[in-house]
This record gives structure tokens, C-alpha cells and sequence, in this order.
């Protein structure tokens, strides 16, 4: 599904009677469309994070000295421009230029040692554990210099800019969801008793469809995975 698709199913469905929706024309009124996108990147990040619906691994390398990791743009290799002084942050993400390191971490799933081990995570009673204090922050309490981590992480839908061509990756199980909740925040900002009401409907609805989806486990066969492991990213 790309954003007009989406566009003509709010049109067509939830927002078949509002003039947002073009009273069911099938798109949404030009001037209300960035709207439309600012709902849909919201119900995107809950419903990414709410499901594992995309992973993908980021690689790090260890430095005697950190012990904190933090999976921000500004640590990678192709995000600070060449030619760092020495206040510069240190480049500890290895990411190409093909595919850089995007802010796009929702929660770190597991770590793996340059061999392909996984470490234990979280757990202080193990001495190789790794620990995860912040959502985007990885601790290595002993870092070695030279020695490399894969860490998989829960990935977030990038985000949408508002282009009608822009793919919008959603399990169709949920896309129902995706517009309920994008209709039930239109109407929530209407301010009207009935509006409100309307508003309820469609989070319940919203709710109703995420529980159905867990409840039949409906979403394991659509996890999109992108990963990096060092067996195939000639670490090893």
C-alpha cells in the first residue's frame, strides 16, 4: 500500500462523511493531507512498536574507553562529515554508504559477539552481559578494542514525508487498524460531543483489531527482517 492508496481507503471508509475526506471521492483534501501524514507516522510507530513487524542489525565497534553505546546518527561512519577533530564523537556504528544509520531504533532485541554468539542481555548475574539502560543505548561493561557487536534490534516504519508514491509497510491484518486510529484522532480533534463519541468508536475499534491479531497470532509471518549478521558481513 503506498499514501494515496491509503488516502482513498480513509476516503472511501472512516472518513467516507467528513470533508476531509472529500465526502467519499476517494482522496483526502489537499490541504488536510499533511495532517493525514502526521495521524499515520503515530499509528505507525505505535503499531511497530506494539508488534515486531520489522528487525534488522547494527554493528558496533568496541572502544577500551566507552562503555555506553548509543544508537544515534552522530556515531556513525557515513552521518559526520571526514576530517574529525579530536571532539569530535566517536564513530563507533559501522554503517555504508548505501545504507546509512537512520534513528530508527524502537528496542534492542538481542546482541551477538563478532563470532555469531549470542550474549546474555540484561542479565547482571552473567559476567558477558550486555545491558540495554536506555532504549537506544547498548552497555558493554568490558569492551575490548578490535572486537566487534551485532546488535538486533525492533525497527521503526520510517517515517512519512507525504509523498502520495511513498510505501506504506503495513501487514494487511492490520490495516484496519492503521485507519481506525488515524479516523479516530481526526475526530477527536473535532470538539463536539458527537465527534468525541465517533472518536471512542474508532480507538475501540483500533484496539479491538490489535487484540484479534495477537489473539490469532496473525503477524509472525510478516516480520521483515534486514539483518547484517558478521557471517554475512565478512567479519568472519
Amino acid at each position: 500500500m503506498d499514501l494515496r492508496e491509503l488516502f482513498e481507503k480513509l476516503s472511501y471508509g472512516e472518513l467516507s462523511n467528513l470533508s476531509i475526506g472529500e465526502n467519499g471521492k476517494g482522496t483526502i483534501a489537499p490541504a488536510q493531507r499533511p495532517k493525514i501524514v502526521h495521524y499515520a507516522n503515530d499509528a505507525l510507530l505505535k503499531l511497530y512498536s506494539r508488534f515486531i513487524l520489522k528487525e534488522t542489525d547494527l554493528l558496533l565497534e568496541l572502544y577500551p574507553h566507552i562503555t555506553f553505546y548509543h544508537f544515534l546518527p552522530k556515531y556513525s561512519q557515513n552521518y559526520v562529515p571526514k576530517g574529525l577533530s579530536d571532539t569530535e564523537p566517536c564513530l563507533y556504528i559501522i554503517d555504508s554508504p548505501g545504507k546509512p544509520f537512520k534513528d530508527d531504533v524502537i528496542k534492542v532485541l538481542g546482541a551477538f559477539n563478532q563470532f555469531g554468539h549470542p550474549l546474555f542481555l540484561n542479565d547482571a548475574e552473567q559476567r558477558t552481559s550486555v545491558f540495554t539502560p536506555q532504549v537506544k543505548t547498548l552497555q558493554v561493561p568490558n569492551p575490548v578494542r578490535g572486537e566487534y557487536l551485532s546488535v538486533q534490534y525492533q525497527q521503526r516504519h520510517p517515517i512519512l514525508i507525504g509523498e502520495l508514491s511513498e510505501t506504506i509497510d503495513c501487514p494487511a491484518v492490520l490495516e484496519s487498524a492503521l485507519t481506525s486510529y488515524i479516523a479516530g484522532k481526526v475526530y477527536s480533534h473535532m470538539n463536539s460531543a458527537e465527534s468525541s463519541a465517533k472518536a471512542q468508536e474508532f480507538m475501540a475499534a483500533y484496539e479491538a483489531t490489535c487484540a484479534g491479531v495477537v489473539d490469532m497470532d496473525l503477524v509472525n509471518s510478516s516480520v521483515s527482517q534486514s539483518n547484517e549478521r558478521f557471517g554475512n558481513g565478512g567479519w568472519i
